[in-house]
């Protein structure tokens, strides 16, 4: 039997919840102990009683949360959260240690056992646990830029007042997609439900004729140059930065210069912010300040995008995760480690020792 703990998201905007009843209660039944923090699932609209029905002991603290074998999350502990952390902690959620170097050596310190989302990787190199995210946070991007687009959105910027969509005489918005992955394949189909006029920007020539075939003559792709992207900009309206170097820093593809040559009012969605951004002029931002401005451009920088749609991304994040719970919680960490592949390649610190080559990478930097 394994002890699990389920701690309320404490991160700005965080509705999400890394477990739901269902699942609560297939834990249950096989035998494990579930310790549920109250209001845990409230903002995806999962009950305390559905908690408790499903078989879970239910606790008003965080510390009881935490006292267990295996703390499982959505997004990284915060800093209010490191007094939980202790030697030989399981801890199973997002970390993004690229972009939260203070959060890898509190783990480091305390000898944590702390295994990443964004990191369990298959033989073929996909991330399992990363894409559902990274389908909903390429979705909600182009929403929220759209959003922004408009004169009367939320906040006090204003954007330029375009219509995506345009009508007839005229033109539609230009959208420029900076990665071709999860992230940006579902952005763009947004934008071209939305009617925009879209171009992805990738390095891989191959993932360009992949989209090319998927999305055929209804949108524009061009190989990455910082020459080629020069040229793009200073008739986007939109550009969403999407691309991901798994484990690592995201790639910094746009310097403030490149940033300034877009239109005033044109709105910048940084994706990649979670690990780092992608843009020279990229800093996070909350929900309860989700935008500023560089360079006369709205930048919006949520490291946690999926969070504003919490039903849907809890439900899609937990069917992605379950299996390899349940798997850590039959077996023990060690044993789960040691026959997973994929598991092992989630491992970003161990009893003090970093493990994961993209983190170190990007740590060493």
């Amino acid at each position: 039997m394994m002890n699990i703990g389920l701690p309320k998201e404490i991160k700005n905007g965080e509705f999400r919840v890394a477990l739901t009843p269902p699942r609560v209660a297939e834990l249950v039944h096989d035998g494990h102990h579930v310790v549920v923090q109250s209001s845990a699932g409230e903002g995806s609209g999962f009950t305390d009683q559905a908690y408790i029905d499903a078989g879970a002991e239910l606790v008003d603290d965080a510390d009881s949360a935490w006292d267990v074998d295996l703390v499982i999350k959505v997004k990284e502990p915060l800093p209010q959260e490191f007094q939980f952390l202790r030697p030989g902690l399981g801890l199973f959620t997002f970390l993004h240690l690229a972009g939260e170097p203070d959060l890898a050596i509190e783990l480091l310190d305390k000898n944590v056992r702390a295994i990443a989302y964004e990191t369990v990787s298959l033989a073929d190199g996909s991330l399992p646990l990363l894409a559902p995210m990274s389908q909903i946070a390429g979705r909600v991007a182009m929403l929220f830029a759209a959003h922004f687009m408009q004169k009367n959105c939320m906040g006090s910027l204003k954007g330029k007042g375009k219509l995506f969509g345009g009508i007839a005489g005229i033109p539609a918005a230009r959208v420029v997609i900076l990665g071709g992955g999860n992230v940006g394949q579902h952005a763009a189909r947004v934008a071209l439900g939305l009617a925009a006029n879209v171009t992805i920007i990738d390095q891989n020539e191959r993932s360009l004729q992949h989209l090319q075939t998927l999305f055929q003559s209804n949108i524009q792709t061009e190989i990455y140059s910082p020459e080629a992207l020069c040229k793009i900009l200073p008739a986007c309206d939109v550009l969403i930065g999407a691309a991901l170097v798994q484990g690592e820093h995201a790639p910094e593809l746009l310097t403030r210069e490149m940033i300034a040559m877009m239109a005033k009012g044109s709105v910048f969605v940084d994706v990649a912010i979670d690990q780092g951004g992608m843009s020279e002029t990229s800093r996070t931002t909350s929900y309860d300040d989700p935008t500023y401005e560089e360079e006369g451009i709205i930048h919006c920088c949520l490291p946690n995008l999926p969070a504003s749609v919490a039903q849907s991304s809890s439900e899609a994040l937990g069917a992605a995760t379950f299996p390899y719970l349940r798997e850590l919680a039959a077996l023990g960490l060690d044993t789960a480690i040691a026959n997973n592949p994929a598991l092992a390649l989630g491992v970003n610190t161990w009893d003090g020792e970093l493990r994961h080559a993209g983190v170190i990478k990007a740590l060493a930097a």
